[in-house]
């Protein structure tokens, strides 16, 4: 990927921002499996608030083309084929839901006019746990004196 190598001091302190989105995604992904938000207005946002996360995480483990500021999973690592080589290949079921909260949410589309009722509910905990899976092997694989106080 020809990325600049970060330095342990930066990676501590992007750290929070990528535990913040993990939190927001947990958090939000239980909310409304439990639907705490009932319908409306709040529902929407917490829904969109999902989908950003979701989104964020997924380009942060999953990074085809990221840009010389964005934060992914390579950055951890002493090369970008280290992480390539042990984390999950991204499912059927991650491609689909990168994929909805594009067309869905993040991007005013045409597809959202094939988006009937059976098909609008979203699998909240079952999206986090398939995302959360490859989080683990992420966090697991990564020395935590490259994490921030949060970890």
């Amino acid at each position: 990927m020809n990325r600049k190598h970060r330095s342990d001091e930066e990676l501590r302190k992007v750290s929070d921002d990528l535990f913040y989105e993990i939190w927001m995604f947990e958090c939000v992904a239980k909310g409304m499996a439990l639907g705490v938000t009932g319908e409306g207005v709040i529902n929407n946002a917490f829904l969109e608030s999902f989908g950003i996360h979701a989104r964020n995480l997924l380009d942060f483990l999953y990074a085809e083309r990221p840009q010389h500021d964005d934060v992914v999973a390579e950055d951890w690592f002493s090369s970008d084929v280290e992480w390539h080589q042990i984390r999950p290949v991204k499912s059927e079921a991650l491609k689909k839901v990168h994929k909805r909260v594009a067309k869905e949410l993040a991007h005013l589309t045409y597809a959202r006019l094939c988006v009937t009722p059976e098909t609008k509910t979203w699998p909240f905990i079952d999206i986090f746990n398939d995302i959360r899976k490859v989080l683990d092997v992420f966090l697991d694989s990564v020395p935590e004196d490259r994490f921030g106080n949060r970890c």
